[in-house]
């Protein structure tokens, strides 16, 4: 990501997120989006 502030890493948080609306195609595959960013966060502590 960029070092431009905290409007181009929501933009990028934005166009991702959008991304994943696209490609998810089950209930499945949210649930697991949903664990792995769960994780993730858990890990950066926020």
């Amino acid at each position: 990501m960029p070092d431009a502030g905290m409007f181009a890493a929501a933009d990028q948080i934005s166009v991702a997120g959008r991304d994943l609306a696209v490609v998810l195609t089950s209930e499945a595959e949210v649930e697991e989006a949903v664990r792995v960013v769960g994780e993730a966060q858990k890990r950066a502590g926020v």
